[in-house]
């Protein structure tokens, strides 16, 4: 039986050393819960044997304190260590009790507040059990003194936590000498273990219970829906303490008590029986538990490796790890943009920038058509053009003054676009940075700086040379062109059809020239569709990856920048640090269970 214990204190051992709650593994244990002068440690010490706790007013435990207790019959006198102190003992249990003091102000402070972080004490002796128990603070209504004004929310918290652990036994105590049905500690028990499958009842100070029926009932175990036993035991009275009253001369009090006064159920109730009660208890309840437990330890192993390898090794060489992360960060951009990254969380780059070519710059160009005063501008220059004299024929100049005020409302979208298509690719940059360097803050901020300049570098250039692109087809309007001068005697036939005869000579060549505006400008339309897709690959797409590693290499490999370029988040160090220690507790923790596998 001492040995399922004891791999239980070796695992809260592994734990506490490395620093690390064993919070994920659900450990079995035995939690002490009761109201503040309930007899709480009283029932520690007696199952102890040793006046060890430090007593006083309000909340005395203000950190859990994990007791475990180890039969060593070698042992002549009882001894205790501390796991913070594992290689000093003492047999001055006065000095256990300053200890735990000492420690606990050094944590909490002393101003009665309380800590999560436990005490483990470890007693030999060769007249106790193996066993462990968990002292929880009191539970408390009001804040006393110098105690927070949020005590009661802080102690529920704190018992919570070890009460909702599944595989906690839940030993709970409530003084004989009040209504057992206001007892806190059982009220507490219920919220967490409705059916009382893995709650204990303890009933402090029967030596002040009346002697009736009802409480004769309670003792029975025929009151209280809890399924792990009801225990009457007899406190350690203050005098008792003040005059050093053995614990030993207490418990033999305690047992011709119940010899005595319940005579029929003596067996049943005492210290002495709590302790065998308490040990058959945790010995099951370990051994039920000790597959599953094994079985948590391989799977969170499995689950901090996996952290660890997300998170990655720690910088050892600043320069080469700089280096690697320009080249990931690179490739990766390219990856995004040319479509060798499948994703199906985002769209990649190189899709967005597709619907920027198919959607935006399309539905842009498509929106350019001709005024729809069109014609009263035809006639308009036409006359302009004629000067005083009626014109036999309508000047060229007409056309390609036209022809120009339309072409200057290409450049307003084909910009938009441009710059959507930049829009797009530095959200590439955003993504992929977020993704790359997350673990370097620094990095990832000037990485994208620099990548941001380089875009709009780009960006202007490919607008510039979209902006030289539109000069040249306002400086020269080519009638002569291969598409323009195949349709253009359709168009005319098509506006000097026999059935305009009513129209006028000059009506019908104003139509004519409204076709072939229509006719022109869908040329260009045509050639611009086909331009700024290109114009946007070759300046800011291609141009931009060529360029990217070689920028990211000259403006981040600085000498006395390159240390704090690579300095990780401070999250990242201590979530690796978190879970390397907890790798090594696991890695203990399965040497030990594979003991028993």
């Amino acid at each position: 039986m001492d040995n399922f214990l004891e791999i239980i204190n070796d695992l809260q051992d592994v734990f506490s050393t490395v620093g690390v709650s064993s919070d994920t593994l659900n450990l079995p244990q035995i939690v002490v819960v009761g109201s503040q002068s309930t007899g709480k440690s009283s029932v520690l010490e007696s199952i102890v044997r040793q006046d060890f706790l430090p007593r006083g007013t309000g909340i005395v435990t203000r950190r859990p304190l994990i007791i475990q207790l180890t039969q060593d019959i070698t042992v002549e006198t009882p001894k205790a260590s501390f796991l913070h102190e594992p290689d000093v003992w003492h047999t001055d249990f006065d000095e256990v009790s300053n200890e735990i003091i000492r420690n606990t102000d050094q944590v909490c402070g002393k101003n009665k507040g309380i800590s999560s972080e436990p005490i483990t004490i470890k007693v030999v002796d060769a007249n106790l059990p193996t066993l462990t128990l968990v002292d929880l603070p009191g539970i408390t209504k009001i804040a006393i003194g110098d105690q927070p004004e949020d005590i009661e929310e802080q102690t529920y918290s704190l018992i919570k936590k070890y009460i909702e652990n599944p595989n906690s036994i839940i030993l709970a105590i409530s003084p004989g000498n009040s209504d057992i049905a206001n007892s806190e500690s059982l009220k507490l028990a219920r919220t967490v273990d409705p059916d009382g499958d893995r709650t204990i009842a303890v009933i402090t100070k029967v030596d002040l219970m009346e002697r009736t029926r009802e409480n004769l009932d309670v003792l029975q175990g025929k009151t209280l829906p809890v399924k792990l036993g009801i225990i009457g035991v007899i406190n350690r009275n203050q005098s008792h303490i003040e005059q050093k009253v053995t614990v030993e001369s207490c418990l033999e009090r305690e047992a011709q008590y119940f010899k005595n006064f319940y005579h029929n159920i003596a067996s049943e109730h005492g210290t002495e029986h709590l302790i065998q009660r308490l040990c058959t208890i945790l010995m099951n309840h370990v051994k039920n538990c000790l597959p599953d437990l094994i079985q948590r330890v391989t799977e969170e192993k499995i689950v901090q490796h996996e952290i660890l390898n997300s998170l990655g090794p720690k910088v050892e060489d600043p320069k080469l790890t700089l280096a690697e992360c320009i080249r990931i960060y690179v490739d990766r951009f390219k990856a995004e943009i040319y479509g060798t990254n499948s994703s199906w969380q985002h769209n990649t780059g190189g899709k967005e920038l597709r619907d920027v070519f198919e959607r935006e710059i399309g539905e842009a160009l498509d929106k350019i058509s001709l005024p729809e005063d069109i014609e009263c501008k035809i006639e308009a220059e036409i006359r302009n053009a004629s000067g005083s004299k009626p014109s036999l024929f309508t000047p060229n100049i007409v056309f390609d003054n036209l022809a120009c005020e339309i072409l200057k409302k290409f450049r307003p979208p084909v910009k938009r676009a441009i710059k959507k298509g930049a829009e797009k690719l530095s959200d590439v940059i955003a993504r992929v940075g977020k993704d790359v360097l997350r673990k370097y803050p620094n990095l990832k901020r000037e990485a994208h700086q620099i990548a941001m300049n380089l875009l709009i570098k780009k960006q202007y250039e490919a607008e510039g040379f979209i902006d030289n692109y539109l000069k040249l087809e306002e400086c020269y309007i080519n009638t002569n062109h291969r598409l323009f001068t195949m349709n253009r005697s359709k168009v005319e036939a098509e506006n000097r059809d026999e059935n305009l005869e009513d129209l006028s000579f000059e009506k019908r060549n104003i139509r004519v020239i409204k076709g072939l505006l229509d006719l022109y400008i869908g040329i260009i339309r045509y050639q611009l569709m086909d331009i700024v897709p290109k114009a946007l690959i070759c300046f800011v797409v291609k141009e931009f990856s060529d360029r990217l590693h070689s920028t990211l290499m000259k403006h981040l490999f600085v000498e006395d920048k390159v240390e704090n370029l690579v300095k990780e988040d401070i999250l990242i160090e201590e979530k690796r640090e978190r879970a390397t220690k907890m790798l090594e507790a696991l890695q203990k923790a399965d040497i030990i269970t594979s003991l028993f596998d």
